[in-house]
């Protein structure tokens, strides 16, 4: 298919041939008015469950699905909030995995403070998380993809619902590989 990028209006969603009856479905569970801007929006969350795959681009490249980024731009009424909760259902499997991560965590941490003696604290688990808050700050950011790395070169899922404050109103969903 080939998009004149200058026209005002935009293109027409195509028709959902054969191979496609994952988007179907998740589109079966939203508003008939968000079909067209969501469907460009879960191949992020799809692709973070990828890894180690390569994708020949229109320019006969090939290319991991690292950095997808996606914008939702539609008014604020306009049911954008059913993107989360498809996300959070595709992603599932990251959260369960990530709360068994934080779990690991928690009693590390309690085990740490129960300890007397600095020298011989136990050292910090490895743990990495699939689908991270989006408040995760820098340093976190680059620990957790240093621990994916460490892992395989896993892929970490971002959902950035409050940039929609930025100039174009639109939450982005950002899928970041290691």
């Amino acid at each position: 298919m080939k998009y004149d990028i200058s026209n005002p209006s935009a293109p027409k969603m195509p028709a959902l041939g054969r191979g496609t009856e994952c988007i179907k479905i998740l589109l079966s569970q939203t508003s008939k008015d968000m079909h067209e801007p969501m469907v460009p929006m879960f191949f992020p969350v799809l692709g973070a469950h990828i890894s180690g795959t390569e994708f020949q681009y229109p320019d006969f490249s090939w290319k991991e699905p690292t950095g997808m980024m996606t914008n939702l731009v539609a008014h604020s009424g306009d049911n954008k909030g059913q993107f989360k909760d498809l996300a959070n259902a595709v992603c599932r499997d990251f959260i369960q995995h990530d709360k068994a991560e934080e779990d690991k965590l928690l009693e590390w941490q309690k085990k740490k403070q129960t300890e007397p003696d600095n020298r011989n604290k136990t050292a910090r688990p490895d743990v990495f998380f699939r689908f991270p808050p989006s408040n995760t700050t820098n340093p976190a950011f680059i620990q957790n993809a240093l621990a994916l790395e460490a892992q395989g070169g896993l892929t970490q899922y971002f959902n950035l619902p409050e940039v929609e404050m930025a100039a174009w109103s639109s939450p982005i969903s950002l899928v970041a590989t290691s």
